[in-house]
This record gives structure tokens, C-alpha cells and sequence, in this order.
């Protein structure tokens, strides 16, 4: 009987731990008092966790608060240097590794040439170049408290497993960095992390129903629901860019025909103004390009967009139309009040919001449309990798 007494009194103390970990983590450093008011717990308990948290390396006096009178309390915050989250955001043709502290701060950063289209052998690299990171930059892999890789595909939400991009070596690939580094790994759907990342450090902190649309070389759709980011059964949600737009459209690389991907993407952008140029038109593009068609990225877009470029702003309102009613279905189904757009065609900013609120405004029912904004990002890529950092170190404050 004294054994189930002492149990439970310890899960108690281990849940208040994670409890404040959490609160310190996502609201900055505080004072004994006040968490022990949020906590709903006394303040010598509190200070008792605080004591074994700090001999543990969590926490550090940071300063002090504020007081109307007498000695000033003692503020206390996150060790940023206790350890470290290795981030991994992979695109379809590049992938970037960034090392956070406890703070968010970017300890280290660097990008790598990546396809990982038909190449199954990516899990392998991605291990090999961590390894290779942290030895160059000088960072001992016993530091390393957890990893997150955030990228695209159908991401089964427990095991990691990628049915969109499997690996070669046959497991998923936050299982293999598990193996390698002995520390928690997991794998985020992009959109998904993207959608955390907003909720806890972008425009959709104040909000708690939010669509995220990631328009980058696919689609993707990162759903808040009541504050947070809504998986589905299997992990599987937010997969905008396979629904049908043309039912005799072009063949998507999913094996459909007609998805959203097939006509509304940054790849289809670049393929869309190289045809044009390759058909005559006359655009700004030919300049910044020197006369090589072949060498259109997005980034050239996007900058003669805002110079006012017409071949550009008008297929960004194609697309942005495109886009406006998938997302006018999901408004219906999901009643946000905030729509984000992320990923390289939202630097397009207002070119492609517009085109989007405006089909919201044509194919929507009005009442869904009086409390929805629609805005770009501000987070530009580190919407993932806050996300993924996010993920990771509040899944690590689960099990301290």
C-alpha cells in the first residue's frame, strides 16, 4: 500500500515537471510564484522541482522579475547549451540540417544537394551527412537530446514510416538516426510541421482553427483544429494536393489523374512560364535569365513578379484560382478563421493571396467567410524547422 502511495505521488511529480518544462519552453522564463499559481501547486513544491530540475541541467537563473516592493524574485528559464535538437527539413531536390539549442537559436546550419525522387539509398545519406555535421562543427553527439526530419509524403503518424519516399534500408528513417544516436527521432509530414511551427511561433499563435497550405514543389495542407494539428488515423490528413481539378487533366506522379499538383505547384509554375517564353511571350524573365530559358527557378519568378511582370502575375493568378477552390472545400469542411500560406510561392505574397481569397470569396458559402483572413507566412522555410524543433522537444519534456 505505501508502494502505490509513493507511486503515485512520484507520477505526480514527474507530470509537474513536464508540466513546467512545457510552460517555460513555450512562454519564457518565470518566477517560482507565478508557476506555482499556473501549475496549481504550491510554491515550496514547485521550488523543490526547480532545485532537481536545475541539478539535472534544465534550467538556469536567468534574471530577475519585476516587484512592487521588497526583494526582487528570481527568474528562471530553459538551459539553452543543456542540449541539443537535430532538425532535418528534405525537399524533393534539397535538404537542410540545423542544429537548435533550447532557445530555438540556430547553433549551425547547412545545406545539402538532395533528390530524393527514385532514390530509395536518402536514409543512409541523411545519417552519413549528421555524422559528418556534428563532427565538423563541433558538436558531441552526446548532447544531442533528439532528432525531427520533417518532409513530404504520407507519414504514418507512429511508426515514422514514409509509404511516399520508403528507404532502401528498409526502415523508416527516424528509426535508423535511432539506432545510430541513441536519442528519440521522429518523422514529420511537412505541412504538418509547418502548421506547429506557425501555431508556435508564427501569425497562427493567436488562433486556434487554421489551415496552413504548403505550396512548394506539391501541396500540402497543415490543419489546426482547436489549437492542434490534426492527424487523422493513421497520420495521413492535410493531402490537398491529390484531390481532382481536372477530370481529364495530366497524369500525377500519385498514378491519379487531374490532382491539384498537376496545376497548381512551384514546379508547375517554372514549366508553365517556360512554355510561354519557348511560345513567343514577352516577359522580364529573359533577361534575368540571359537568354537560357532552361535556368527559370522560382526565385526569378517571384522577382519579376514584383516588378510587375505580366506573364508572371498572370499565372500566379491561375494557380492562386487553383488553389482558392481546394481550399474553398476546405473551408467548408474545416471552418478555419485564419488561412496561411507557406512554402516557396508564398514570397508571391499578395500575387498569390489574392487570386486565393478571391475564389474563397466566389465558391464559399458567405457565412463561412466572415471571420476568415487569408495572409502569407512570415516564417519563410523555418516554419518546418520550428515545427520539427517544436515536435521533438515537447515530446522530449513528455518523458523527462
Amino acid at each position: 500500500m505505501i508502494e502505490t502511495k509513493e507511486s503515485v505521488v512520484e507520477i505526480k511529480k514527474i507530470k509537474l515537471k513536464q508540466q513546467l518544462l512545457k510552460e517555460l519552453y513555450l512562454n519564457g522564463p518565470n518566477t517560482i510564484i507565478d508557476l506555482s499559481k499556473t501549475l496549481h501547486s504550491s510554491p515550496p513544491s514547485v521550488n523543490v522541482l526547480f532545485i532537481e530540475l536545475m541539478q539535472e541541467g534544465w534550467l538556469t537563473e536567468v534574471g530577475t522579475g519585476n516587484s512592487k516592493s521588497g526583494r526582487k524574485p528570481v527568474l528562471y528559464g530553459l538551459n539553452a547549451n543543456h542540449g541539443f535538437i537535430l532538425t532535418w527539413l528534405i525537399n524533393k531536390f534539397d535538404s537542410t540540417i540545423i542544429l537548435y539549442n533550447l532557445k530555438n537559436e540556430v547553433c549551425a546550419k547547412k545545406k545539402f544537394k538532395l533528390q530524393i525522387e527514385n532514390n530509395t539509398a536518402y536514409g543512409t545519406f541523411i545519417l552519413e551527412k549528421s555524422i559528418e555535421f556534428l563532427k565538423k562543427e563541433g558538436f558531441s553527439t552526446e548532447k544531442i537530446l533528439g532528432i525531427g526530419i520533417c518532409m513530404p509524403g504520407l507519414i504514418d503518424k507512429e511508426s515514422g514510416y514514409n509509404f511516399s519516399y520508403p528507404t532502401s534500408e528498409g526502415k523508416p528513417i527516424n528509426i535508423l538516426m535511432s539506432e545510430h544516436f541513441n536519442v528519440p527521432s521522429y518523422t514529420l509530414n511537412d505541412a504538418k510541421a509547418i502548421a506547429l511551427g506557425e501555431k508556435r511561433f508564427g501569425l497562427a499563435h493567436d488562433f486556434n482553427n487554421v489551415l496552413a497550405i504548403n505550396i512548394d514543389w506539391g501541396v500540402g495542407l497543415g490543419i489546426l483544429i482547436d489549437g492542434e494539428v490534426f492527424n487523422g488515423t493513421s497520420g495521413f490528413t492535410g493531402e490537398l494536393g491529390h484531390i481532382q481539378v481536372r477530370g481529364a487533366g495530366e497524369l500525377c506522379s500519385c498514378g491519379k489523374i487531374g490532382c491539384l499538383e498537376t496545376v497548381a505547384t512551384a514546379q508547375v509554375l517554372i514549366k508553365r512560364v517556360k512554355e510561354e517564353l519557348q511560345n513567343g511571350r514577352v516577359s522580364k524573365i529573359v533577361q534575368l535569365t540571359k537568354g537560357d530559358i532552361e535556368s527559370v527557378d522560382e526565385d526569378m519568378i517571384i522577382a519579376a513578379t514584383h516588378s510587375g511582370d505580366e506573364l508572371c502575375i498572370d499565372l500566379l493568378n491561375e494557380i492562386g484560382t487553383e488553389l482558392g477552390k481546394a481550399l474553398s472545400i476546405a473551408v467548408h469542411l474545416f471552418n478555419p478563421e485564419l488561412i496561411l500560406v507557406d512554402g516557396l510561392l508564398a514570397k508571391a505574397d499578395k500575387f498569390i493571396t489574392i487570386p486565393i481569397e478571391q475564389a474563397i470569396n466566389k465558391y464559399c458559402l458567405s457565412e463561412f467567410k466572415t471571420k476568415l483572413s487569408v495572409n502569407t507566412s512570415q516564417l519563410d522555410e523555418s516554419a518546418g524547422f520550428l515545427g520539427t524543433f517544436s515536435f521533438v522537444l515537447e515530446h522530449l519534456f513528455d518523458e523527462v
